[in-house]
């Protein structure tokens, strides 16, 4: 503890003179404020025993009504150090601290003549009392924090949550005849789609085109009245500037956040804008938005790093706006096969694993192990692994072989139907996991009896479908570490 601290918990002015009364009269007073709050009794504890030490180095013992000098150096520079801020003002006295720290204990006279000291004492003096007549100065909150209640309220109309039989993400009107704009990942390989109004209206998408090399899609849904919709702006964003996104991350609908555009990047044909506002999958599709409500980019895709923090990317309004133009008029087709890719091979879906009609587990094509537990023997079928880089998100089938004890509480349950002479076989079940977060959605279960035959299929409702977070130990925990590996995932 300092001085200066040990003189803040006694209550003694630095300006005065250290007397050891003073000290134990302020110390005996302070114990009896704090009462029995031991933190503060330490405190001021600490404080007596350091202004006495100091003291002791600075006097001698009394004789009589003199006190006598020890150390006129460590005096100096108490005096320096209780002075502080007054001192440091002026270029003589930054001398004079400079001379009493460089220099082994000098003397009052070694540091600086009796002139020059008085004039210095003066002059602090003098700064004293200037600072005590003049009034403190008033805060002044000149970037006070910005309200964007009436922005959102204005754009949140125009904002959409798509969902499909693949999943959900974010979308916005772009146009008042119900055009919509979102990600090309949004609704890659998906078989329908239909997008929820703010209002609580759920309307079925056709697509009308995508650009898939810069994850771009332009949607349609017939409207009988005209839409609110976004303004594209037509200049992109400068380098600092407020923005807010508003998407549906983890399929919460119309989360709003704010930030500030980080910077542009190029690469290769595209635009980005790197933002600070947070987003998290299901925001992509959302809108970027500068403070007069205009689109200055789409959220599209985070770079997740384990020693930084995550970098947003959106798709830049110049690049939406040329979409845009070339795809407005376009003719609207159902998805089917419409949204497959037209060049990029590895996009295509992968064939199913061919699962056995027996119990044998050994040399199956595509399957990886992952762990035995009492309950079940766990596999990844790696062969149907899908991953986007983008968004950080993966999709697979595990297969799970029920133990006699998992297969006796399933014969239990009435959902499942086994047909005489059958006994229950593999489970398959359909995961999608989020590396960003290391969460996951359990999606579907398909319990096979062992002749091949489905003995329940259940696809979990949409107010099932819950992200979460894998719990220490835990079976879908082993099939992410697995996935990370066969992807390569650090």
């Amino acid at each position: 503890m300092t001085p200066e601290e040990a003189c803040g918990y006694l209550g003694i002015s630095l300006d005065g003179e250290l007397d050891i009364n003073t000290i134990e009269r302020n110390y005996k007073a302070k114990l009896s404020e704090c009462g029995d709050d031991a933190e503060q009794r330490a405190k001021i504890e600490e404080a007596c025993n350091t202004l006495i030490e100091v003291y002791d180095e600075l006097y001698g013992k009394s004789e009589g009504n003199t006190v006598v000098k020890k150390n006129e150096g460590l005096l100096m520079k108490l005096a320096v150090l209780m002075a502080g801020v007054f001192l440091l003002a002026s270029a003589g006295v930054m001398y004079f601290v400079y001379k009493i720290h460089t220099e082994s204990k000098p003397s009052v006279s070694e540091a600086v003549s009796s002139a020059e000291y008085e004039r210095l004492r003066r002059e602090l003096e003098s700064m004293r009392k200037r600072q005590e007549e003049t009034p403190a100065p008033q805060a002044v909150v000149s970037n006070p924090p910005a309200d964007y209640t009436a922005l959102v309220e204005r754009v949140m109309p125009s904002m959409l949550l798509i969902r499909t039989n693949r999943g959900f993400g974010s979308g916005f009107f772009v146009s008042p005849n119900g055009d919509i704009f979102t990600n090309y990942h949004v609704i890659s390989n998906v078989e329908y789609a239909t997008v929820q109004t703010q209002d609580g209206k759920n309307l079925a998408a056709m697509v009308k085109d995508y650009d898939a090399d810069r994850d771009m899609a332009l949607l349609k849904v017939d409207t009988s009245n005209t839409v609110p919709f976004l303004t594209l702006s037509s200049n992109l964003p400068k380098q600092g500037e407020a923005v807010i996104a508003i998407g549906h991350p983890k399929g919460y609908g119309g989360t709003v956040s704010n930030g500030i555009v980080s910077a542009l990047r190029q690469d290769n044909n595209n635009t980005w804008v790197q933002f600070t506002a947070p987003v998290s999958s299901g925001s992509s599709g959302g809108a970027l938005l500068n403070l007069n409500g205009e689109v200055v980019g789409m959220p599209t895709w985070i770079r997740v790093d384990t020693d930084s923090q995550n970098l947003n990317f959106a798709v830049a309004p110049t690049v939406l706006s040329q979409f845009l133009s070339q795809a407005i008029n376009k003719p609207v087709r159902a998805f089917a096969q419409s949204t497959q890719p037209k060049t990029d091979s590895n996009l295509q879906p992968k064939p199913a694993l061919k699962i056995p009609k027996t119990q044998a587990r050994t040399n199956i094509p595509g399957a990886k192990f992952v762990r035995k537990d009492d309950k079940y023997e766990m596999y990844i079928d790696v062969d149907t692994i899908e991953y986007n880089r983008f968004t950080h998100i993966a999709s697979f089938i595990s297969l799970w072989w029920p133990t006699e004890k998992a297969k006796a509480e399933m014969r239990r349950d009435p959902h499942f139907i086994i047909m005489p002479g059958q006994d229950l076989g593999v489970c398959l079940l359909l995961y999608t996991v989020d590396f960003s977060d290391n969460t996951y959605v359990h999606l579907r279960t398909v319990n096979l009896c062992t002749d091949g035959s489905v003995a329940r299929d259940y696809p979990r409702p949409p107010d099932e479908i819950i992200w979460r977070t894998a719990k220490k130990g835990s079976r879908i925990e082993s099939l992410m570490k697995e996935v990370k590996r066969q992807l390569r995932i650090r």
